[in-house]
């Protein structure tokens, strides 16, 4: 960049123009030459920086939006771990030994509920199932995917995820046998939209080959499993011993935490390895931490891109502003013995004053104009990052313009000042 914008500057002093510098009576006549290519320069920052700021914003819109969204869970509260069982264990071993740490857990100071699912919302794992009505028993190209979840009793209260309609598993619905399945709202508005899906069928493909017909028993609210940003695909519900004992490897433990206090999941990480170490020190414990680590995981890539398109914005607001000081300051200096004599035949400060203002709003003003159109064009790159907002939000533009207005007036009120305040017989005898 220097060796780049050097080079202007430094041809034209290699070619002067010996007669002009020789008529020219000012004592800066260098400053009189590039004026255009000045004026060039702060309308290209200021349009730069405007595209950036919009950027930002658009992010910091995302961002909100983002920590407003309603995932289907309360991740406060909340410790995690997944237990890996060995091979060779039958289900008769499993069972209870799944139940006995349940019962452990649940018994720990401070726990207020315990469960187990797999997988668990937002941790990267993804288990698919094709599901269909009548018709994708004769028409196969009618089944449609949706994420699986196996779960122990008492899923749902300890992720207070909201029941919608019907009801929960109880321990008498986790066995093989048991054909009732829990769907959430998204696919109960795709599957039976306008009416109750309680006592319908589905036909899901899971533990066999074939299909299977499962009967809907409850409808909850949708949780966001793949991503915070996007709603995600519609899932399903199952017992864990629809499948076998030990399925369900993920644990949560809800605390009960009491309104106005501290409550830290983490400090029962020692605690639940302990309880597992008891029952078999062989088993491996891993993915120990609080849930909303995990959440917070989620929303990285939001909260790198905001702070990333937000400090680029901050040095092309801060490069577009100094840069259009530097251009009214040097119109100042060029024009001294002018503002002289308009003091001179009359001119008041105030209308000087705006005279500087009014030539630093025109170069903001073109380049803001440049700058919308190019932020409507650019923006568009940034949809599949934006959450909840477009890439022509009426609000953010609206925002930016009148902030960068704001440093706009900011920038020009210095060389503004310094213009009003000049003594006209000292700006006379200047030139």
């Amino acid at each position: 960049a220097a060796a780049l914008f050097g080079l202007v500057p430094a041809f034209r002093a290699s070619r002067p123009d010996l007669a002009g510098v020789l008529r020219a009576t000012g004592r800066t006549p260098g400053l009189g030459g590039g004026k255009l290519l000045r004026n060039g320069v702060v309308v290209a920052e200021v349009a730069l920086s405007f595209v950036l700021l919009i950027g930002g914003g658009l992010m910091v819109r995302s961002f909100i939006e983002l920590s407003r969204v309603n995932p289907g869970y309360d991740p406060s509260g909340v410790l995690t771990f997944s237990v890996g069982f060995r091979g060779g264990r039958s289900p008769e071993d499993v069972q209870p030994f799944q139940q006995q740490l349940a019962d452990r857990l649940g018994a720990l100071p401070g726990v207020a509920s315990v469960t187990a699912v797999t997988p668990l919302p937002l941790d990267g794992q993804l288990f698919n199932s094709r599901w269909g009505k009548e018709d994708a028993v004769t028409d196969p190209t009618r089944f449609q995917q949706a994420n699986v979840h196996v779960v122990r009793p008492g899923y749902f209260e300890v992720m207070r995820t909201r029941l919608v309609a019907g009801r929960v598993f109880t321990e008498a619905d986790n066995r093989p046998d048991h054909l009732g399945v829990i769907i959430d709202r998204v696919m109960a508005q795709k599957a039976f939209p306008g009416e109750s899906p309680i006592g319908k069928r589905v036909y899901i493909r899971t533990r066999a080959q074939e299909p299977e017909w499962l009967e809907v028993i409850g409808v909850v609210e949708h949780q966001r499993h793949e991503a915070l940003a996007v709603e995600g695909r519609e899932a399903i519900f199952l017992p864990e011993n629809f499948f076998g004992p030990g399925i369900a490897g993920n644990w949560v433990v809800r605390m009960n935490c009491q309104e106005g206090q501290p409550c830290d999941p983490a400090r029962l990480s020692s605690a639940a390895r302990n309880v597992v170490a008891e029952l078999d020190p062989k088993l491996p414990v891993s993915n120990v931490q609080p849930y909303q680590e995990m959440v917070d995981r989620a929303m990285t890539p939001t909260r790198f891109a905001l702070v990333l398109i937000g400090v680029f914005a901050a040095v092309a607001a801060v490069l577009a502003c100094v840069g259009l000081y530097g251009v009214l300051s040097t119109a100042v200096r060029q024009r001294t013995a002018e503002i002289g004599v308009r003091v001179a035949f009359g001119a008041t400060r105030r209308s000087i004053f705006g005279l500087v203002v009014g030539d630093g709003m025109k170069l903001s003003a073109i380049g803001l104009g440049v700058g919308l159109v190019a932020a409507f064009w650019l923006t568009r790159a940034m949809t599949t990052m934006l959450i909840g907002v477009q890439p022509t939000d009426t609000v953010t533009y609206a925002s930016i313009l009148a902030l960068f207005l704001i440093i706009a007036v900011l920038a020009c009120v210095v060389p503004a000042r310094r213009a009003a305040g000049l003594d006209p017989m000292n700006a006379l005898r200047s030139d």
